[in-house]
């Protein structure tokens, strides 16, 4: 089949006025936000992967987040993906019955692609939102990889851990993949420590105060419409609806629906096309792409200020616990905390942290700047499947390294990438300097308040973006 392929993809470059996008796979464009495959989100961690090698320090305590492999639709998906059966059925028709606009149309070779997909009846409601059988290896490989990289740390002692997650089907099923990753067929018989408050791990679920001006907020999701009332965008629509052999535009819910089976398919299989994906060019998936990104940045992001009165909780967390082990010469246990999280969390997180902070806030208005071309918060490459926020501590002995001038570091892992934090090196900052920064976050983190407290509206949350872009940059 891979051989007709390539021969139809050649029969069809030679027609200028057809797209084939099947074309492209050398160099294909595969970040598809919170969907999108692990391995394409870290593709530089080859040329990094000795960051956690410090000289003169040793780890000696663990604290990370990871968010599970690929997983099956949701429930409330079901029924909309599976009625693209129906439209694959319309599009083929379309072709058989001849095209009127042949300035639009896909390849033979995409046709085909599309024409064999079906929908996998495994994808019901026994299975829905559970890790894929891809989604169980590569957790346990993201396990394996953390054990290979601090083996003092990750140990076959199971008091040294303690796990923290939903006890819920999904992370039921992650906690199963990642301790098999860590210990093998032993995993079973351990009794591991764990943590399954609500609350406390997904904290943004019950503060109501959240819940009412951010989540169930529309203003919230205005930048996103915004961009999405562009004629460009609109003129995308249209250009994918000719392609599929429409007369008309197909409904925006119809082109999400498409985007979100073409994500799906590729984050289950990476070594192969995912035939929805022919229906978007490249430019096509960018706009999808900063689509989401609009809705995650004030969602969850910097866009609205209570965002980082939610996301205090998890850094709460790891400034505790190692301050357990910075204040005892001990060793205490356990070593080694793993939240089970995410995609919500984790992009909760990384802007308390700071970690993704652009130069000027993202808005429905300008996808075309520099800025934004070049922006820092893309949800593909912060909370792809497996995606992981790690920070370790290390105990340094002062004259074994003559750039490290406190004797406990942190470093910081983003998807096993150093992060860029203010004040730090590459990702390495003096735990004198963690404290006072992230430890002050921590100090004032008050969960129970969040409940009654006034909160921002979308508009005092852009206002307060753009009121930190001019006092950044005008402090310069």
């Amino acid at each position: 089949m891979h051989l007709l392929t390539a021969f139809l993809v050649l029969i069809a470059l030679a027609r200028a006025e057809e797209t084939c996008l099947t074309a492209n796979q050398d160099d294909p464009y595969n970040q598809f936000g919170t969907k999108t495959a692990y391995i394409f989100a870290n593709r530089g961690i080859s040329n990094i992967n000795r960051a956690h090698k410090i000289p003169g320090c040793q780890p000696i305590a663990f604290w990370s987040m990871n968010r599970a492999g690929s997983t099956n639709p949701e429930p409330d998906e079901i029924e909309a993906l599976r009625n693209l059966t129906d439209l694959k059925l319309n599009i083929i028709d379309n072709y058989k019955n001849h095209l009127r606009n042949t300035n639009h149309q896909m390849c033979l070779a995409d046709r085909i692609l599309l024409e064999e997909w079906s929908w996998n009846p495994r994808h019901n409601l026994t299975f829905a939102g559970d890790l894929t059988s891809y989604g169980y290896i590569t957790t346990q490989q993201l396990a394996q990889t953390w054990k290979s990289k601090f083996p003092e740390l990750f140990t076959d002692n199971r008091h040294d851990y303690l796990f923290k997650y939903v006890n819920d089907k999904l992370f039921s099923t992650t906690f199963k993949a990642f301790t098999e990753g860590l210990f093998k067929a032993q995993a079973d018989g351990l009794d591991l420590p764990k943590e399954n408050d609500e609350k406390l791990l997904v904290p943004y679920k019950f503060c109501d105060a959240w819940k009412k001006n951010v989540d169930e907020n529309k203003e919230t999701l205005t930048q996103r419409e915004i961009f999405e009332s562009k004629l460009e965008y609109k003129q995308m629509i249209t250009n994918i609806s000719r392609r599929l052999g429409f007369n008309y535009d197909v409904e925006m819910a119809t082109v999400r629906n498409m985007y979100q089976m073409c994500r799906y398919v590729k984050a289950w299989d990476v070594t192969h096309y995912s035939p929805w994906c022919t229906v978007f060019t490249r430019e096509d998936l960018r706009r999808l792409e900063y689509a989401e990104d609009l809705e995650t940045y004030y969602k969850y992001g910097p866009g609205n200020e209570l965002n980082k009165k939610i996301g205090c909780s998890y850094i709460k967390d790891m400034i505790s616990f190692f301050k357990n082990h910075t204040e005892n010469e001990m060793v205490q246990q356990p070593r080694t905390v793993v939240h089970l999280t995410d995609a919500e969390s984790i992009l909760l997180a990384v802007n308390v942290m700071d970690g993704r902070v652009d130069t000027t806030p993202l808005t429905g208005d300008n996808y075309h700047t520099a800025a934004v071309q070049a922006r820092k918060w893309t949800t593909s490459s912060i909370a792809p499947y497996n995606a992981n926020l790690a920070a370790v501590l290390y105990k340094c002995t002062l004259n074994g390294n003559f750039q490290i001038n406190d004797r406990y570091q942190v470093l910081f892992l983003e998807n096993e990438i150093p992060m860029s934090l203010v004040g730090c090196r590459v990702g390495l900052c003096d735990w004198s300097h963690v404290s006072a920064t992230l430890g002050t976050i921590a100090d004032k983190c008050d969960l129970q308040s969040c409940n009654h407290a006034t909160s921002p509206t979308y508009f005092s949350g852009i206002s307060f973006a753009l009121s930190v872009f001019i006092l950044r940059f005008t402090t310069l």
